[in-house]
């Protein structure tokens, strides 16, 4: 699949001034609301940890609505967090480009077919209108096709000069554990394309969401389990 890529293009942005897509955001609307409210524990080598400390995310326009419960991470977590992903980096470092290349679009192709969803995660915790909402998931997507692309074309690169009776070659190689700290205000599109860019290149991440929206990362992370992440290559939250 990663040798017959079509060149990149921007993911569209979605037209909701046609009926059909306008119905379809209100039904995720309404599916999304069903799921609010629930726990999301910290993820370490892939297996749950007990913490005391929670994090509550509310919908800021509706501060009555929980939309996540999350278990906090404090100081003591972070060696911990950091030892599991360098333990998980050995193996995953060694894995081909192209198999890291692969889920990175199979986890854009995944967020593709549940825009909608994703759109609604970010009306209920960030308060975005449509349009922005489908921009950040349009940014998000567009971050890990991208990256899988150039994670292919660095890995083919050759060095710029070839002198007669050497043999000189280029490779890029990853660097170890990553830290990842996003913002809040592209809570989405800044937080996966800031991890998919350290994992394609066979790095691994310790994640730390916007205290403002963990929810949605907290969505990311399993929709990345989901296609296919190995356990530990990303401790979140």
């Amino acid at each position: 699949m990663t040798q017959r890529l079509p060149d990149f293009r921007n993911e569209p942005f979605t037209d909701f001034g046609d009926p059909t897509r306008a119905e379809a955001m209100r039904a995720a609307i309404l599916r999304v609301k069903q799921q609010l409210g629930q726990s999301y524990g910290l993820r370490l080598g892939g297996e749950e940890m007990d913490v005391e400390a929670t994090l509550t995310s509310t919908s800021p326009a509706h501060p009555e609505l929980v939309v996540g419960r999350h278990a906090e991470a404090d100081a003591l977590v972070v060696p911990r967090a950091v030892a599991a992903a360098e333990a998980a980096f050995g193996e995953w470092s060694a894995r081909p480009v192209e198999e890291r290349a692969e889920l990175l679009l199979r986890v854009a192709k995944a967020m593709r077919d549940r825009k909608f969803e994703f759109c609604a995660w970010l009306v209920w915790e960030a308060g975005k209108n449509w349009a922005e909402a489908d921009a950040d998931t349009a940014e998000a997507i567009d971050f890990m096709e991208f990256y899988a692309r150039e994670a292919l074309r660095l890995a083919g690169a050759r060095p710029p000069i070839q002198l007669p009776g050497e043999r000189n070659e280029l490779a890029y190689v990853p660097l170890g554990v990553g830290a990842v700290i996003p913002p809040w205000n592209f809570p989405l599109a800044i937080m996966a394309g800031m991890t998919t860019a350290a994992i394609v290149t066979g790095n691994t991440v310790v994640l730390k969401p916007s205290p403002l929206a963990p929810t949605i990362a907290a969505r990311f992370l399993l929709l990345l389990e989901e296609c296919g992440l190995p356990a530990g290559v990303v401790f979140w939250r």
